[in-house]
């Protein structure tokens, strides 16, 4: 994946699909800004990363390139995948 947010041109606009979505059902009480967008390396797709109203959890959409369309989401949370407890990342 390469970081895109500085050069890429939205392949769509992705705020509808976002707008429908239910927060409370997933389990966010409110959206940001776009932080980061990212496209793998057959240019294929991007990943739009989203900032929420939980710490270190991030909404992702994902946009299929070739149909102009959002393919899916996850929730990407950072606490839950490196097992931290919210404090700051620990060198080893």
């Amino acid at each position: 994946m390469a970081d895109v947010t500085a050069t890429a041109q939205a392949a769509m606009d992705t705020w509808p699909y976002v707008d429908a979505l239910a927060l409370d059902k997933i389990g966010l009480p409110y959206l940001n800004d776009v932080r980061h967008v990212y496209r793998d390396a057959r240019n294929r797709f991007d990943q739009v990363l989203t900032g929420t109203g939980r710490f270190n959890t991030l909404l992702v959409i994902v946009v299929d390139l070739d149909r102009s369309m959002v393919f899916g989401h996850f929730l990407l949370d950072l606490n839950e995948e490196y097992g931290t407890s919210g404090g700051p990342l620990r060198s080893i």
